[in-house]
């Protein structure tokens, strides 16, 4: 026998249906309405971290640059996905810095991967002792004007915490400056990982140590990035010895000039 309702309840039915609707959407626009982080704002969720940092504008001719009028970052996270579903803007000159190559780096880091301390804190490990390093991501990017670069890095130190040793990139998207100054180091060869991806590996001096810079033909907007691999590669070839102390890792973007947007869909990291 089917069930029926009250003629009152089904005259109002449509407009029930239509407040019901609306209240939904009010409250998934609510979960959905991003927190927006200025330059150098720092966030932390777990053991991710997301900072903007404009670090050419510290020192030298980009004291003079003024925010909100000759550059602006943006990034807009949400914290019932955090990390996933995160954007990053940015608006910068359309001509190259003159003293640091690009203008900073807006990123999402996992651990503490320049001085930062997550709300949850990762414990170091020296590379030797590290079974697993990976990041697996999935992100999109409009066509900007200008250049940039999708990077993700990681600093070794000499101990927990310490002095950096070494830097080392891996460029999912180099602009232009970045493949010309990693031709124009020392050639490392060839590192191959295990999805058959081939990665150009050069080596540069940098103020804390080598730069081993890591770039793929072609852009790279989903995938995993097997660091621990990339470490014995390193090892393999005399780089590193091991004894180095990895803290955290970096995903995120270097504006070189221009404007631009990155969504990162779907950011892990798999460390043990």
């Amino acid at each position: 026998m089917p069930l029926r309702c009250p003629s009152r309840l089904r005259s109002a039915m449509p407009g029930l249906i239509a407040l019901t609707l609306v209240a939904w959407s009010s409250f998934a626009l609510a979960e959905e309405s991003p927190r927006i982080l200025a330059d150098k704002e720092f966030y932390t969720k777990g053991s991710f971290i997301a900072y903007a940092g404009p670090w050419s504008t510290y020192f030298g001719a980009g004291m003079t640059l003024k925010h909100g009028v000759d550059y602006a970052d943006e990034i807009a996270v949400r914290p019932e996905t955090f990390p996933a579903n995160v954007e990053f803007s940015w608006h910068w000159p359309l001509v190259l810095s003159k003293h640091t190559g690009v203008y900073g780096y807006n990123a999402l880091s996992f651990g503490s991967y320049d001085g930062g301390v997550p709300q949850v804190p990762i414990t170091p490990q020296p590379v030797k002792g590290i079974g697993t390093l990976a990041e697996t991501f999935r992100c999109a990017w409009a066509r900007p004007v200008g250049d940039f670069n999708v990077l993700s890095e990681f600093f070794l130190t000499k101990k927990p915490g310490g002095a950096k040793v070494a830097e080392i990139g891996f460029f999912l998207r180099a602009a232009k400056p970045a493949v010309a100054f990693a031709d124009a180091g020392e050639q490392l060869g060839t590192f191959t990982d295990a999805t058959g991806r081939a990665w150009k590996v050069g080596k540069q001096p940098a103020p804390h140590g080598p730069y081993y810079m890591f770039i793929p033909a072609g852009e790279v907007l989903a995938g995993t990035i097997d660091c621990k691999a990339a470490l014995d590669f390193l090892r393999a070839n005399g780089q590193v010895t091991g004894e180095e102390w990895f803290n955290g890792i970096a995903f995120g973007i270097e504006p070189v000039t221009g404007s631009g947007s990155l969504r990162v869909e779907s950011l892990a990291v798999d460390y043990r």
